[in-house]
């Protein structure tokens, strides 16, 4: 092997002749990494070399979902093109990652890459696993739903927001003492201010987060959707569909669709 310098990019780096390793930092490396220590921005690999690179990523703790199609496998393994980008989302908990990409020109094979890196990952791809149906309401305002998880790892939110409604209302109150968002599989009050249709996450109090474990469901109700001329006293909208914002305890957020015709 002529022509290679290992770098601090790497853990290894080996080639054969005329191949040479990158001495810059990972974004711009021959194997180029972004957004593995960010919670809030899928990783995503770049191929920055002239050479056809298959990729094999492997973890013990992180799955991966490299086709944007919803599943998540452990190891995987793909193809980048010469100068190709590929985002992907992971899954499971926070862990290292093995990640080697073997270097072709046509059918030669030129070098290879080996590389560990450590992965921070967000709650958003489980969350985004999270079914909402509608258990029932839509007479007088208030709306009952239920969320039920369906990935393999628990899930704790705690923060909500209502996204859009139909038919249209402006915001989602209570009176009388009674919380405006409440968890009826437990009876605790989520949030008892006001919130607002667009107006974003908003935290629910504190020590009242809402676990989820896998394949559970949970009970909630709003306790009335209104217009902004009907008051917190007023009468409410019938609401049939709702945009759903939720959030996780590591501040990744996803929204979840309830449908009266589901």
């Amino acid at each position: 092997m002529v022509g290679l310098r290992q770098t601090g990019a790497y853990s290894s780096t080996v080639g054969e002749r005329g191949f040479e390793a990158s001495t810059a930092e990972d974004p711009d490396a021959l194997l180029g990494i972004t957004g593995n220590d960010d919670t809030n921005t899928a990783p995503e690999l770049t191929n920055n070399s002239n050479y056809t690179m298959d990729v094999t990523l492997e973890s013990g703790n992180v799955a991966f979902d490299v086709d944007g199609d919803g599943t998540f496998a452990e190891p995987v393994s793909f193809e980048l093109d010469p100068k190709e980008a590929r985002e992907f989302e992971v899954s499971g908990g926070s862990g290292t990652v093995s990640i080697t990409a073997i270097l072709s020109a046509g059918s030669e094979v030129v070098g290879s890459i080996e590389l560990v890196r450590s992965f921070a990952v967000s709650a958003v791809a489980a969350i985004k696993k999270v079914e909402g149906s509608i258990k029932g309401g839509f007479g007088n305002g208030k709306y009952k739903f239920a969320l039920t998880n369906t990935a393999d790892e628990r899930i704790t939110l705690d923060g909500f927001g209502v996204e859009w409604t139909n038919p249209d209302s402006d915001l989602v109150s209570a009176n009388g003492g009674q919380p405006t968002l409440a968890n009826s599989s437990d009876n605790a009050d989520l949030i008892t201010q006001p919130i607002s249709v667009g107006g974003g996450v908003y935290d629910v109090i504190a020590g009242n987060e809402v676990l989820l474990e896998p394949g559970i469901g949970v009970d909630f109700e709003f306790r009335r959707f209104r217009d902004a001329g009907g008051g917190p006293g007023g009468g409410g909208v019938f609401v049939e569909d709702v945009d759903l914002l939720v959030r996780a305890d590591d501040g990744s957020t996803t929204v979840i669709e309830l449908r009266s015709d589901q």
